[in-house]
């Protein structure tokens, strides 16, 4: 037995699920998510991000010259 391919299960590492731990073959935990459905946002943060692009835009506009 190479015991550079293989586990503590005695499994080939190449057997195993991806969810699973390399060494032990133990599953690994699972995070919880979140329903989408259930999530609403916040109402301001696009308006924001908007904003900024924008800002952004008119000042790399102006500073380069191209307009002003």
């Amino acid at each position: 037995m190479d015991h550079n391919r293989y586990g503590l299960d005695g499994l080939p590492l190449a057997c195993r699920a991806a969810n699973t731990d390399p060494v032990t073959g133990l599953p690994l935990p699972v995070v919880p998510q979140a329903d989408a459905s259930g999530q609403d946002g916040n109402p301001y943060v696009l308006p924001t991000i908007a904003v900024c692009m924008l800002a952004f835009v008119i000042v790399f506009v102006v500073e380069s010259g191209i307009v002003g």
